[in-house]
């Protein structure tokens, strides 16, 4: 057990780390800011970077959220439904964190913490043109707060 993020990836970046700073000489630190997760449940849950709790803490937010149910459930008449969830510094513009809870969220946040990392803007996901129809779509989509803080 360890004091930082005990995720198989995260030991494996580490791992890198300490051989590229032993073995090679070049100083490396594993980098543990916004590692983004998944649970494997029913409905998925993926996640990355700050809770809307934690954000709300460290300044005034927007959050956006949708919550729907999606069109290949919806015609085969399942009641399976999404949220998705944008946590939004107000001063900066900056994505601080994205949560999903549906249908293939793991494979959706692995792609959301790449933004998120590189410090996208609200302005940037809505920039960026949907794929339709998906889940996904509704990420760049979103265009009014359900609430600041």
């Amino acid at each position: 057990m360890t004091d930082r993020v005990n995720l198989t990836p995260v030991a494996i970046r580490e791992g890198h780390a300490f051989a590229d700073t032993v073995f090679r000489g070049v100083p490396t630190r594993a980098d543990h800011d916004l590692v983004p997760s998944a649970v494997f449940t029913q409905p998925e849950l993926g996640t990355v970077g700050l809770t809307e709790e934690a954000a709300r803490e460290a300044g005034p937010i927007e959050v956006y959220s949708a919550t729907f149910r999606p069109m290949k459930s919806l015609f085969a008449g399942r009641p399976d439904r999404v949220l998705m969830k944008l946590i939004v510094a107000t001063d900066t513009r900056r994505v601080l964190g994205c949560h999903i809870v549906g249908e293939g969220a793991a494979e959706m946040i692995q792609l959301a913490a790449v933004a998120v990392k590189m410090g996208a803007t609200k302005q940037d996901f809505d920039r960026t043109v949907a794929v339709h129809p998906t889940m996904a779509e509704e990420l760049v989509t979103m265009r009014k707060p359900v609430r600041t803080a």
